[in-house]
């Protein structure tokens, strides 16, 4: 078959896999208490210490002490369409169950200076389509991992005002598979790296029961490689450059007699996902140079209320709702790997404090409005278009524990 045939659908190959790669999902179900109130208020409310990842300015609110928690994810998605001008085929079905660990830890020096670690999941992705489905040449499965390891400082300059930072670092994991159109074999990518930033944040409590805080994450540049394998054609060492975007964060949280109000307004860069450019030696035999991709994707925002009711001293009870906007802004840069869009979180959850220990329990639903998608796996000759209309809903368990020292 005609050498450029073969360049094409490689180059398909490669881009489908790449998209996942540089957005993947951003996570922040790194506290499963935060979790209970749609993560309104996060690293300034005190009840735990997630304040490492989410400010570190408030991680003055506690002592010493730790805490390891779990979030399991549910999705479920379905999408009915077809693939360029071919008829409806076997409708896609996605569904994974992921479990999302945590860990943190802070020492007390002194009354007014904390240091802290935190072990957590910022970004990953975890989709497996049914291998018969008509898309399965966009995407097949891809599994994606970011691991933060994330010392920090904390400093209560005054009593209204607190300062904290904390530097970053990251590894990024990533296996991405689909079937290769000419042979229906499969084309296996696996690639990993470690990136680096920091994280900021202040903290105003202008009175006892108030508190304001602002904080932000850096961008963290991964230049991943790995192994791209095309079942029998030839393999290689692929490579790219991504940049995990920066955020800022604002939150505020207002005690009132036993209830307790939080909100939250996140701002994230994505629009520094505008152009992917993936290189791979598997091509060189075949004459081929590095491929590129139009993302063009937006800066997006998060909202978020939540509330508190302390009802005893060993009881709380919490609940939230969130508003998430997606960073893919139309159905041409909708891809079968991110089929990402607009989405509302409503959340519910508890803590149960006995002496030094407290433990916590969250549920969340995040169901998505329908998103189409209708995008080119490649722009080289030959490329293959997917048309079709995803629905997406998400169930969450969360349970941790503290121990107070």
């Amino acid at each position: 078959m005609h050498k450029h045939f073969y360049l094409a659908l490689c180059g398909m190959t490669i881009l489908a896999a790449s998209q996942a790669l540089a957005g993947g999902y951003q996570l922040q179900e790194y506290s499963v208490t935060s979790a209970g109130r749609a993560f309104a208020g996060a690293g300034i409310v005190g009840d735990d210490y997630s304040a490492i990842a989410f400010n570190p300015a408030g991680m003055v609110l506690k002592q010493s002490g730790v805490q390891i928690g779990a979030m399991g994810m549910d999705i479920h998605s379905h999408i009915r369409g077809r693939l360029s001008n071919d008829a409806p085929g076997d409708y896609g079905k996605l569904r994974n169950f992921a479990v999302i660990p945590h860990g943190f830890g802070q020492y007390a020096l002194s009354e007014d200076w904390r240091i802290g670690l935190g072990v957590y999941v910022p970004f990953g992705l975890g989709t497996y389509y049914n291998k018969s489905w008509f898309g399965k040449t966009h995407a097949l499965s891809s599994e994606i991992q970011a691991i933060d390891i994330n010392p920090s400082i904390a400093w209560k300059a005054s009593k209204w005002f607190s300062v904290g930072g904390g530097v970053i670092f990251e590894r990024m994991e990533a296996r991405l598979t689909n079937i290769f159109a000419l042979n229906g074999n499969m084309s296996d990518m696996n690639a990993d790296g470690w990136g680096h930033g920091w994280n900021a944040g202040v903290m105003v409590t202008p009175t006892e029961t108030t508190r304001f805080g602002i904080a932000y994450r850096s961008p963290v540049v991964q230049r991943i490689k790995g192994k791209h394998h095309f079942a029998g054609l030839t393999e290689g060492i692929s490579s790219t450059k991504l940049v995990d975007p920066e955020h800022i964060q604002l939150t505020a949280y207002q005690e009132v007699g036993k209830f307790g109000l939080s909100a939250m307004a996140r701002w994230t860069r994505w629009s520094r996902f505008s152009l992917l450019s993936i290189d791979s030696t598997a091509l060189s035999p075949l004459g081929a140079s590095p491929s590129q991709v139009e993302e063009n994707w937006r800066n997006t925002w998060t909202f978020a209320g939540g509330v508190d009711y302390h009802r005893c001293p060993h009881w709380t009870f919490r609940a939230g709702l969130a508003y998430d906007q997606g960073a893919v802004k139309d159905p041409v840069h909708r891809t079968a790997r991110v089929p990402d869009s607009n989405r509302w979180i409503s959340s519910l959850g508890a803590s149960y404090t006995m002496g030094n220990w407290q433990f916590d329990a969250s549920y969340f639903h995040m169901f998505w409005g329908k998103a189409r998608v209708n995008s080119t796996a490649t722009t080289a000759p030959g490329g293959t278009r997917i048309t079709g209309t995803y629905k997406t809903q998400l169930n969450s368990v969360g349970l941790a524990a503290q121990y107070n020292f």
